[in-house]
């Protein structure tokens, strides 16, 4: 439990020190989510979420970033693969598929 919360204290002072680049995310989005996601964020399979619909958007860009860092369902988990500024690049670029 305090490792969590620490990653999380962690994250949110990282978060908030940078803000996510948006021309940055698209290129993480375009190598590593646009294969499931869609070029448009529509999604390509049934159970992906439609970011245009706003699906799997209506939480925080620390809850996105945590999703992101830890995969979910048939989502792969980032950590280790992406820094935490490139995950927030990844989740300022979703927002405006929105």
């Amino acid at each position: 439990m305090m490792r969590w919360l620490l990653s999380i204290l962690l994250l949110t002072i990282s978060a908030s020190a940078t803000a996510g680049d948006p021309f940055k995310g698209r290129e993480i989005y375009q190598q590593h989510c646009a294969g499931c996601h869609g070029d448009d964020g529509r999604g390509t399979q049934l159970g992906i979420p439609d970011f245009t619909r706003g699906q799997g958007l209506l939480v925080s860009d620390l809850q996105l970033v945590e999703t992101l860092r830890t995969g979910k369902n048939m989502m792969p988990a980032y950590q280790g693969m992406l820094s935490d500024q490139q995950l927030a690049d990844a989740v300022t670029y979703i927002r405006t598929l929105f």
